[in-house]
């Protein structure tokens, strides 16, 4: 007796804790016993969408069929009539592994792909084998995608489009291929727009509608007559021409598009309805948030004056004029509830920056090794809305200082003068300046993407040449600089939008009206684009060339001369080594190094291709590139046929401080200078690899 209780409690004790083994996975288990079913089910979803897979495991000495379906492996027993579902750990969740589009013929596969939730691992994420999460196959989302698909359809004039999927084995047994099929169907056309303007008879709304702009709305409409009807373009439309007669003088404006389709025919109607009101002139400009300075100061900063025609367009650029000046922290303009008349008042919100700040920067990079700089700034000193600052920055390649008195709105609101002495010293490779002087700048601001600059320099210079063993006092060149320089930047590039052109002309004279030591002409021109070729990838592209004319290069400054190679530049080369050089001998004529020589003229290029890697790390990025270029010690020697090209890959990290990126370049066709070779001997201190590193962009 004894012995069968002991037996007995032996198992109860073993049948307890293979129950609560089972209790404990995840998700929790879940018996279902079924005296009635004998074999699988053959219709439900989940038979639908399993896979069998017989003899995976034996539990109770039966045979065990298993299927993967979202997490859930379903068990039955076939010895006995009872079917037990049981989710254990060691079973994989069934994973997407490829997504793929049929039969989409007006919208391609990346397009589709973004507005669905299914997403197929990448490249690199598959390469990322310590992260197996993710990537779940879920039928249910895959349903809500076949929604999004006709619902992003129907909305661009597919009415009758069809979308279904299958669901195809991978290489695995838990992978998952979706494939969905898509029958767009016959487009829906317009087939007439009609804009109906209320009060047309008026004088003021006969002036708008044969205004120019009007004109140009009408041609750049996004629904016009014979193409493909797009509901999800009416807020566009209505917004365009609302913008277009809020600038023209209406703040009351309204418009609204109401449609007939005919979705047998295929066919739609659409009218425009706007509504101008009445024009409209700025009334009272009211003022808030101002501690320090008149609310006249803001009002004239704004360009807004009373009795100026009402304009949506004016009221954002005075936002931007008001937010650039040095003593406004943030703002807002806004047009306050009030009547609607022919009277507009506008109500400015500011807030001040402190009236005296220190700022600290500090970074580091391969060629200027650590550098730093401490800015403090005094802003309306004497109650006007001026600053001053002084600035000190230094590095291993450079040290300067420098005080800035800048006076906003000097000739109008668009339009700043700054005064700017100076003193700087720098060391490069091949020469050692010293300077001291003042520029005086004078800047335009056209637009958020346009801004010009004219500048006078006059500047006293002392340069010493490199000789090999050292910078040497006999080699000093004693000149004064007094040039006008002449600079613009058009940048379309914005943080919320990457892409884009971006454009830096850029031109000195120096001698201006006789006065300075040496005369010169130096031109640049700076030319960028950014393209996204999706959320993650991007291509920047670059091309930077200068002129110099001037008399014997050899008698030109090197300051002067144009240089390229470098963390910023041509990356295969270390800083400013790539163009012609000079061999340079000790005493006893021994070799001893090349260093560069610059010249009259410069042409290179960068091309990279950046790409995110949000999956390993946020912030992380990859980037290979291709650059190439050349100095010509004259400019009537500039042949594109010499470029040498130098590529390479990178590392990248958005950081709080900037990017910090790490960049391994190679030159693909040195010349015997830059392997160090001098007469047939190869000298140590030069390869084809070059290595960068520093904080910021390349370019």
């Amino acid at each position: 007796m004894n012995t069968i209780f002991l037996n007995l409690l032996i198992a109860v004790l073993i049948f307890s804790a293979f129950s609560y083994t089972l209790a404990q996975a995840t998700p929790t288990a879940i018996y279902e016993v079924n005296q009635n079913v004998a074999e699988e089910p053959e219709s439900g979803e989940n038979a639908a969408i399993g896979s069998s897979e017989p003899g995976f495991r034996n539990l109770f000495n039966s045979n065990i069929s298993r299927k993967i379906y979202d997490g859930t492996s379903i068990f039955t027993e076939t010895g006995t009539n009872a079917a037990v579902m049981i989710a254990m750990d060691d079973v994989r969740r069934a994973q997407v592994r490829r997504v793929r589009m049929e039969g989409n013929e007006t919208y391609p596969d990346m397009v589709l792909k973004d507005i669905i939730a299914t997403e197929a691992p990448g490249f690199f994420r598959r390469m990322a084998f310590w992260r197996r999460g993710g990537f779940d196959y879920s039928e249910t989302e895959v349903r809500r995608d076949i929604i999004r698909l006709q619902r992003f359809y129907q909305r661009r004039g597919f009415y009758d489009i069809a979308v279904n999927y299958r669901v195809e084995e991978g290489r695995k047994d838990h992978h998952r291929r979706i494939v969905f099929e898509i029958n767009e169907g016959e487009p829906t056309i317009i087939r007439s727009f009609e804009i109906i303007v209320e009060n047309e008879e008026n004088e003021d709304v006969r002036s708008f509608i044969e205004s120019r702009d009007f004109s140009r709305a009408q041609n750049r409409n996004l629904l016009s007559e014979d193409s493909r009807y797009h509901l999800i373009r009416h807020p566009d439309v209505e917004s365009d021409f609302l913008n277009l007669m809020r600038n023209f003088g209406f703040p009351w404006a309204k418009s609204v598009i109401k449609a007939d389709v005919d979705t047998v025919a295929r066919q739609a109607d659409l009218r425009l309805y706007l509504d101008p009101g009445v024009i409209a002139y700025f009334n009272e400009i009211e003022v808030d948030g101002v501690q320090t300075v008149p609310e006249s100061l803001i009002r004239y900063q704004s360009a807004i004056r009373e009795g100026d025609r009402f304009s949506q367009r004016q009221l954002r650029e005075a936002q931007q004029l008001v937010f650039r000046h040095p003593l406004v922290r943030l703002t807002t303009i806004a047009i306050p509830e009030q009547e609607e008349d022919d009277l507009v008042d506008i109500r400015i919100r500011i807030r001040e920056q402190s009236l005296r700040s220190i700022q600290v920067l500090a970074g580091f990079g391969n060629e200027d090794l650590l550098r730093g700089q401490v800015t403090w700034t005094h802003r309306n000193p004497f109650g006007n809305g001026h600053r001053f600052s002084a600035t000190t920055r230094a590095s291993f390649l450079e040290q300067m200082g420098n005080v800035e008195y800048l006076i906003p709105g000097f000739v109008n609101p668009r339009s700043n003068l700054s005064v700017s002495p100076f003193a700087s010293r720098r060391e490069e490779s091949n020469f050692l300046i010293t300077r001291y002087g003042f520029i005086n700048n004078l800047s335009y601001w056209h637009s958020r993407e346009l801004v010009g600059n004219i500048s006078y320099e006059f500047s006293n210079n002392n340069e010493l040449l490199n000789q090999g063993s050292g910078i040497r006092s006999d080699s000093t060149q004693v000149y004064n600089i007094s040039s006008l320089k002449l600079s613009s930047l058009y940048n379309e590039s914005t943080p919320d939008r990457g892409q884009g052109w971006a454009v830096r002309p850029f031109a000195e004279i120096s001698g201006f009206l006789g006065t300075g030591s040496i005369a010169y002409q130096r031109l640049s021109l700076d030319v960028r684009r950014f393209i996204d070729l999706s959320s993650t990838t991007k291509i920047a592209l670059r091309v930077d060339s200068g002129l110099l004319f001037s008399g014997d290069p050899f008698d030109t400054p090197a300051n002067i001369r144009f240089y390229t190679g470098g963390t910023n530049s041509v990356r295969g080369w270390q800083r400013r080594e790539l163009g012609p050089k000079r061999a340079v001998k000790d005493n006893n004529g021994n070799f001893l190094q090349y260093l560069p020589l610059g010249g009259q003229s410069m042409l290179m290029f960068n091309s990279e291709i950046r790409q995110d890697l949000p999956f390993l790390i946020d912030g992380l990025q990859i980037g290979a590139f291709l650059d190439g270029g050349q100095v010509w010690l004259r400019y009537q020697e500039t042949n594109p046929a010499d470029f040498q090209y130098g590529t390479g890959a990178g590392l990248r990290y958005n950081s709080p401080i900037g990017p910090v990126r790490i960049d391994f370049g190679y030159k693909l066709n040195p010349s015997d200078e830059d392997l160090n070779r001098f007469e047939g001997e190869t000298f140590s201190g030069r390869s084809r690899w070059a290595v960068h590193f520093s904080i910021g962009q390349a370019f």
